[in-house]
């Protein structure tokens, strides 16, 4: 099931692990990196200030859904919410509370989303990325995946562009690169065409040297696990295509 985009939900699933975790830190006596007191009270501050700017938004809303002045506050605010959310899950892992840390790390995934709507751009993405893998291996059915997809494109599309623009995102570990690459991945798994023409596009437009060796690995896992027709024939016509490329070339 995936999380609402929905700021309440956010603030009321932080609260309900908050016990245990505070509970965690003082049986430790307070022997770790981060008290999730400090943390917690931060994430609560952080979404009133939020609410507020939501709450006054309808007197300045514009043509295209944004807010004038609110725009630019909701995009200074969206990268430290998304810190804070990555600092909690880092304190819950810590504090040997593994599902609790996967619980938290996941809510980056909705936070961002949210703040996306509201014009707010992206720059720290890989908390975010990380927790919408974690949301996407517990995800079998196509039609959750397809949506996990369309949340994955609306963090694509509200990332800062000096991050999009890279012209060689050539680190495994950057977190722009396993974006594209996990929404391809979740668009195969969800196995709808329309979805995985267009994220196949991206990894060409954006990871060109990549392309290759993903349609390789793609057609590897057909095979191994038996993919509808419609799915394989895709990833055969991009293969098909990238590895003459890399002959060629």
């Amino acid at each position: 099931m995936l999380p609402p985009i929905d700021i309440t939900y956010i603030a009321e699933e932080l609260e309900r692990r908050a016990d245990e975790l505070i509970e965690a830190f003082e049986d430790q006596d307070g022997n770790a990196s981060f008290d999730p007191r400090v943390l917690l009270q931060a994430l609560n501050d952080l979404i009133d200030s939020l609410r507020q700017l939501e709450d006054d938004a309808p007197s300045r809303m514009s043509l295209d859904g944004h807010t004038q002045s609110g725009f630019q506050d909701i995009r200074a605010l969206a990268d430290h919410g998304i810190d804070l959310l990555a600092r909690l899950t880092a304190a819950a892992k810590e504090l040997g509370l593994p599902q609790q840390a996967h619980a938290i790390g996941e809510l980056t995934l909705p936070f961002a989303c949210w703040t996306a709507y509201r014009g707010g751009e992206l720059g720290r993405l890989e908390p975010v990325v990380n927790g919408a893998a974690s949301l996407a291996n517990r995800l079998d059915q196509p039609s959750e995946l397809g949506q996990l997809y369309g949340l994955l494109t609306d963090v694509i599309n509200a990332v800062d562009p000096d991050i999009s623009q890279e012209t060689a995102p050539a680190d495994p570990r950057n977190p722009w690169r396993v974006l594209l690459l996990n929404r391809a991945i979740v668009a195969t798994r969800s196995h709808q065409v329309a979805l995985m023409e267009e994220s196949f596009a991206s990894i060409v437009e954006y990871l060109p040297q990549e392309a290759p060796a993903f349609f390789r690995e793609g057609m590897e896992q057909m095979d191994a696990l038996a993919y509808p027709i419609r799915v394989r024939a895709v990833i055969q016509r991009f293969y098909d295509q990238w590895s003459e490329r890399r002959v060629l070339h």
